[in-house]
């Protein structure tokens, strides 16, 4: 493309985006004078189109410094887009068309360190809604923990829908994590975040949970070496999924994290379902984490509490729980501190 300006001359170059800028500001070299100090600074630090005009008008030394300058910008340009993406040792990832509900999703994985396919070592698994953020922090946490052997060996495995646009993750999650449908709140939040009303459906929990149940936990015991021990961790919708998961599929998990839950769903539909549990069940052998960020506010923080108490007045056998206020922390902000203690709390090693 052509670099633009008030310049009399025009420079092909490889540059991403075209430059717009004046040649108001002097170009001066530096206090020693050198051209090398006066080729870095026009390098670093001054519009390409500048730069031309002003080497062109000191030839022959001129042209030769602009040829370098185009060679550099180039060479920096061309490294740029020859950058190989950031992977994660010891990770795969698979796209698989759910029959349970139909849909897409792209699973994941992390295998703990040592793992091979000599080994005759079974594992826990870990599955954690919302994916494409909780499994990146859920990585750094194990090998943060890991320099003092601080968790179990487990497999991570993380759920997305393997688009990561806003509005294709917040429609998806909106329907997978909802265990029953609200249709006046689905259309309060499509106008708020400025979407289709008809994209923004609530109410497929039922059936993401038949599809994990169906279709991606034994996607996984196929391929990994597992013990059936598994756990699952939520944020915000993700965690009422794993609180509706409690209740509606103990049998399928034995660890939750249930963290910032939506529990204002449907004004309460959580603790009806705990209710319609409690009516017939007295055990409940599983060991849960509960938290919420203290700026989270009213809408969040008070269920949160509250059904942290309700659990634990239950007196439910074998259930073990544990709950959280991260101090300073927003719902948005939580999710790091979330994702490292509910795996703390969940896996840690037995002392």
């Amino acid at each position: 493309m052509t670099a633009r300006g008030s310049c009399p001359i025009a420079i092909q170059t490889r540059i991403a985006t075209p430059i717009r800028a004046s040649c108001d500001r002097p170009f001066v070299a530096g206090a020693r004078g050198g051209l090398e100090v006066e080729y870095r600074a026009a390098v670093d630090d001054v519009p390409f189109h500048c730069l031309a005009r002003y080497l062109t008008m000191r030839r022959p030394l001129g042209s030769a410094l602009l040829s370098l300058a185009v060679v550099a910008l180039t060479a920096r340009a061309d490294a740029q887009r020859a950058a190989p993406a950031v992977s994660y040792p010891g990770t795969q990832q698979y796209d698989i068309t759910a029959t349970g509900n139909g849909q897409k999703y792209r699973l994941l994985v992390a295998v703990p360190d040592g793992y091979t396919p000599q080994d005759t070592t079974r594992y826990s698994v870990l599955y954690l809604l919302d994916g494409h953020y909780t499994f990146p922090a859920a990585i750094a946490a194990r090998a943060s923990m890991g320099i003092f052997k601080e968790l179990e060996d487990v497999i991570i495995v993380g759920i997305t829908d393997g688009d990561y646009a806003f509005e294709r993750w917040f429609t998806s999650r909106w329907r997978d994590y909802t265990p029953t449908a609200n249709p006046a709140t689905d259309s309060s939040y499509a106008r708020q975040f400025k979407m289709p009303v008809e994209q923004v459906r609530s109410g497929g929990g039922p059936a993401f949970l038949r599809a994990v149940r169906q279709d991606i936990v034994p996607f996984i015991e196929r391929r990994y070496r597992t013990t059936g021990d598994r756990g699952l961790l939520g944020h915000s919708l993700g965690g009422l999924f794993a609180a509706y998961a409690l209740f509606a599929a103990p049998d399928l998990f034995q660890r939750f994290g249930i963290n910032s839950p939506s529990l204002w769903w449907r004004t309460g539909d959580t603790f009806a379902a705990e209710s319609t549990f409690a009516a017939t069940h007295s055990a409940l052998p599983a060991r849960v984490f509960l938290s919420v960020g203290a700026e989270e506010g009213k809408t969040m923080v008070p269920p949160m509490r509250q059904f942290g108490e309700l659990l634990a007045n239950r007196r439910y056998k074998g259930l073990t729980l544990d709950t959280v206020v991260f101090q300073g922390e927003s719902h948005t902000s939580v999710v790091p501190a979330m994702v490292s203690r509910t795996m703390r709390v969940l896996y840690a090693k037995k002392k």
